[in-house]
């Protein structure tokens, strides 16, 4: 989905639609429009016992930068995923969950694939498992509600802005040449860049962090509506998801149904850092 170029504190801040990008990828074909499937299309003349392989990558970029590549993890991404089976040599399957954002080979004003890759694993198996598994990744994604900006509103927006920049003020404290009020006029001009350069000399207090800094906010804004974090859900608790199928297949041979309703889609997932 698209999401235009919010002003200053919306843009830099992780925010609440983390996992969007200003690339202009509209939604894929696919359940929920979280991802949906593409490459070399049918199997062909694979048999159902043929011996295959089927590599599973975490694709990434920076959230709401408009240019490619993945630059900190100190800074929120958005992640797609992709599974490419190969039998006998041969590509035969690529499919995809774009997970509300940005599809591969989708490209930047500069013409560079926005996405990158940030880890892979790999599983083995007969086709037959091959296609069971497609088709359950096919259907993998929260059933929590996405949460995305359209959701609350602009007045809704402003207050999270507000929580946000007084948790920074309170909490964080740089030692370099930019203060941590300086950091703020950083986020708030929407210099990521400047932030990203600023943030290593910055230390949290004992038990904060970004990501507890927007649920905090978060947290106060959703109870008006009478709704908890556990409600919602970002890209990246979808990607996780994704993964953990993949992961059980590669140890198991099995393939398991995601649970749309389990533990990690309960709540935004706003930083992930995947490890093979």
């Amino acid at each position: 989905m698209r999401v235009s170029f919010w002003p200053a504190w919306v843009l830099a801040a992780l925010t609440l639609a983390s996992c969007s990008s200003d690339d202009g990828g509209g939604a894929a074909a696919g359940s929920g429009g979280s991802g949906g499937s593409g490459g070399t299309g049918g199997a062909g003349g694979v048999a159902g016992t043929e011996s295959c392989t089927a590599t599973f990558t975490w694709l990434q970029k920076d959230a709401y930068k408009e240019t490619a590549g993945r630059s900190s993890d100190l800074w929120p991404p958005h992640t797609t995923t992709q599974i490419d089976v190969s039998c006998s040599g041969q590509l035969i399957k690529t499919a995809f969950r774009e997970n509300h954002g940005t599809k591969p080979g989708d490209k930047d004003k500069n013409g560079e694939v926005f996405l990158v890759s940030v880890g892979s694993m790999q599983a083995s198996g007969k086709w037959s498992a091959m296609e069971s598994l497609l088709a359950a990744y096919d259907e993998c994604e929260c059933g929590t509600q996405f949460l995305s900006m359209d959701a609350l509103g602009d007045a809704a927006v402003q207050k999270l802005v507000a929580e946000v920049e007084g948790y920074v003020l309170a909490h964080l404290t740089c030692s370099g040449a930019v203060d941590a009020p300086g950091l703020v006029q950083k986020l708030k001009a929407g210099d990521i860049a400047g932030v990203l350069a600023v943030l290593p000399s910055c230390t949290w207090a004992s038990g904060f962090d970004w990501a507890s800094g927007f649920d905090a906010a978060l947290g106060k804004i959703v109870a008006a509506a009478k709704e908890t974090l556990a409600d919602y859900h970002v890209c990246n608790n979808d990607a996780e998801l994704q993964a953990t199928l993949f992961d059980g297949f590669r140890k198991t041979a099995a393939v398991t149904a995601c649970d749309p309703a389990g533990a990690s889609c309960k709540g935004p997932k706003w930083f992930y850092a995947p490890k093979p």
